[in-house]
């Protein structure tokens, strides 16, 4: 009888095996087989990157990236990204819109709340489809680690950022609670931020006419400090395993907010030393308390699939400025005030339904903007602002997707937007109103080939100008320099080709893209300064780019590389104005090389310790370019006490060479610029983080008119 008993045992784990084997990798489920055969263990390794159709897919849970910090500083070290811990980006896509666990990230300040433990894994979609709105180039989407039970759970965590160069600091912290019962999920938390942000520059700037050469020199600094305080609060809904409904809130008290501008330039004239300017421009910005709510509702009638999120935000912020200029000529003050005011409504709808042996994802988006901008200046020859913005989007789209077994699977879609906008200024009598209808085609192509993984996608995608890009209002920077926006900007439009390939832990990424109607800054000699506008090109701009990550381990070891080059055109040239009537040719065509590697060492004791290393190379980027070789090179200390490893404590050194700068120049013609920018990045950075009964919120709301909030920053 015992023998019949094993037998049926091992046959029983067999057909779980096989079972398990015919399940895609991250959904393996043996519906309560554990808990009938205690003590019996069945693992399985995964890549730690994989391509699920068009995305790439890096396991966080059980590599390094799981104990990298915060989920920004993780983002960072995720193949195929780089940028900052404020602000991550995908190599050659820029800022991506990102999703926690279906839920839109509205607030960046949120990546340095949340730690990298928690995370499952990380997707980064490349060329995402029609359900995105057609200005999203890349997309993370983030997944957490599931976590059982019900009760009360805790988290606190305290940060301090010491600056080893200026000597500045900059502390944060957040407590935030969480309780869990029958189907109920309620959560809140506080959030506290100093920011002290420098930047130390160089700046020159030459004007050139037909007998004068006039140019400004000299360094200036740039000081950003303000104190903020997040509330988070909201609850969700289990009602059954089909249905779920939530809210959530978030307020922002901005305090004390002051910005500082120091110029101190020589003047000269045909290369004559004829003034020096001291210009101290000082800021105050106030701001009401800004508003984010999201309601949702998730589930399923029988097969389709109903996904509903609503948005509102509300913000506003006056700035008040004070320009004391001094010369050897005279001394001025210029005063100078602004304000703006945002409002959001937003909502999408997304219904899903199994079809012709595939499934059909259709929907709307809606977003109606509404911005108003003031601008006043105590100078005769400025003209001063009042005007009034509104944007109205509203889109329809369908994608369908079908699995064809051996033979790949394959997605299609399209996309409809309808835009509405409207600028009135009554002030300059300034008015442009105009609609526009653009489709959006998008079609990806995934298959198994052996061991390696390739996907081919491509999709059409528009760049949408800031509302800031958009205002005519002259700002007063210096008496040699002017700034303004253009009401009459075209958007952009891009046309991408995606090719995405893995094996095992090795995955390539290379993509073209071209850019119609690119929006970049142009300057325009006037009677007394130089102005600095935005522009569309009138020619098409042509991107290449390829990138090669690793993630192999060996030992207590692992590494995250990535190696790649960016690059305009074969020849990107732009024919400036020289004399009334004739030209000259700049060339824009320097490629952009990247390399990262971040190498941990997970050591005993619950230690370990990581060196990072990022590198980006001098390169053009539309009609600017950067002739520095940027490096960052940090290392950090981290630990896990008590018996539950509930505390953990974190010590880093960033920027350790402090060569963390960037070098911009541009040749416009009649005006010509160099900035050579150093950050305030070499930090000494002490983190502590405790838990107490830790849960993961089941907030399921994915947000909605994303891209409008971000053009009203």
């Amino acid at each position: 009888m015992r023998n019949k008993q094993k037998i049926m045992l091992i046959l029983t784990l067999m057909a779980a095996a096989l079972t398990a084997k015919a399940q895609t990798p991250d959904t393996v489920q043996f519906d309560g087989f554990f808990s009938e055969l205690k003590g019996v263990t069945i693992k399985g390794d995964m890549p730690n990157i994989r391509l699920k159709d068009n995305a790439i897919v890096v396991k966080v849970e059980g590599t390094a990236l799981a104990s990298a910090g915060t989920v920004g500083e993780m983002l960072v070290k995720v193949p195929g990204m780089t940028g900052s811990e404020e602000s991550p980006e995908v190599l050659g896509r820029g800022n991506p819109l990102i999703y926690i666990n279906g839920r839109m990230l509205r607030d960046m300040d949120e990546l340095k709340q949340m730690r990298s433990e928690d995370i499952r894994d990380v997707e980064v979609i490349y060329n995402p489809g029609a359900q995105y709105d057609a200005t999203v180039r890349a997309v993370v989407r983030i997944r957490t680690r599931k976590q059982q039970g019900d009760g009360f759970s805790m988290d606190l965590s305290a940060t301090d950022e010491q600056d080893l160069r200026y000597g500045f600091n900059t502390p944060r912290g957040r407590l935030g609670i969480n309780y869990r019962k029958n189907g109920w999920d309620l959560f809140g938390s506080v959030f506290y931020r100093h920011m002290d942000y420098r930047q130390y520059s160089t700046l020159e700037e030459k004007s050139i006419t037909i007998d004068t050469t006039f140019c400004q020199r000299g360094p200036y600094t740039m000081t950003w400090e303000n104190d903020q305080l997040t509330y988070t609060a909201g609850a969700n809904w289990q009602i059954s395993d089909s249905h779920s409904v939530g809210f959530r809130t978030d307020i922002t008290h901005l305090i004390d907010g002051n910005n500082m501008i120091i110029y101190d330039e020589d003047i000269f004239v045909n290369d004559l030393l004829v003034d020096h300017l001291y210009s101290t421009q000082s800021s105050q910005v106030s701001a009401p308390l800004g508003w984010l709510s999201n309601a949702y509702y998730n589930g399923k009638v029988g097969k389709l699939g109903i996904d509903f999120n609503f948005d509102f935000l509300n913000s506003a912020n006056n700035t008040s400025r004070e320009n004391l200029e001094q010369s050897w000529l005279q001394t001025n003050t210029v005063r100078s005030s602004s304000g703006a005011e945002s409002r959001l409504y937003a909502s999408k709808l997304v219904f899903s339904y199994p079809m012709w042996k595939g499934n059909i994802d259709a929907g709307m988006e809606m977003s109606l903007a509404q911005r108003h901008n003031t601008y006043w200046i105590d100078m005769v020859t400025i003209a001063n602002s009042d005007a009034n913005i509104r944007e109205d989007n509203i889109a329809a789209f369908a994608e369908y997707s079908r699995d064809f077994q051996k033979w790949g699977h394959a997605t299609v879609g399209l996309r409809y937007e309808h835009t509405l906008f409207d600028y009135a200024d009554p002030t300059n009598n300034d008015f442009l109103f105009r609609t526009q209808d653009e489709l959006f085609p998008t079609a990806a192509y995934s298959v198994l080939l052996g061991k390696v993984h390739l996907s081919l996608s491509y999709g059409v995608k528009t760049n949408r100008p800031s509302f800031f890009a958009m205002n005519d209002a002259v700002t007063y920077i210096s008496r040699y320099s002017l700034q303004a926006g253009n009401a009459q900007l075209l958007n952009e439009r891009l046309h991408d080709l995606t090719l995405n390939a893995s094996w095992k832990w090795l995955a390539f990424t290379t993509s073209y893209n071209r850019c119609l109607n690119a929006i970049t800054q142009w300057a325009y000699i006037t009677d007394d300064a130089a102005l600095i506008k935005h522009i569309n090109l009138d020619k098409p701009v042509n991107n290449f780019s390829a990138y090669l990550s690793a993630t192999p381990q060996v030992d207590f070891w692992s590494l995250n590389a990535t190696i790649g080059v960016e690059k305009q055109d074969l020849w990107f040239t732009l024919d400036n104005p020289q004399e009334p009537g004739t030209t000259y040719t700049v060339y824009y065509d320097k490629p952009v090389f990247t390399f990262n590697a971040f190498n941990t060492f997970n050591l005993k004791y619950d230690c370990r310790v990581d060196l990072n290393f990022m590198f980006r190379s001098r390169g053009s980027q539309l009609n600017f370019y950067n002739d520095y070789n940027n490096m960052r090179l940090g290392v950090s200390v981290q630990k896990n006490m008590l018996k539950d490893k509930s505390l953990t404590v974190r010590l880093s050194v960033t920027d350790i060479l402090q060569r963390n700068c960037m070098n911009e120049y541009s040749d416009m013609g009649y005006y010509q610029i160099r900035q050579n920018n150093r950050y305030s990045t070499h930090k000494l950075q002490l983190s502590v983080i405790y838990r107490l009964n830790p849960a993961r919120s089941k907030y399921k709301g994915t947000g909605a008119g994303k891209e409008a909030q971000e053009r009203m920053k």
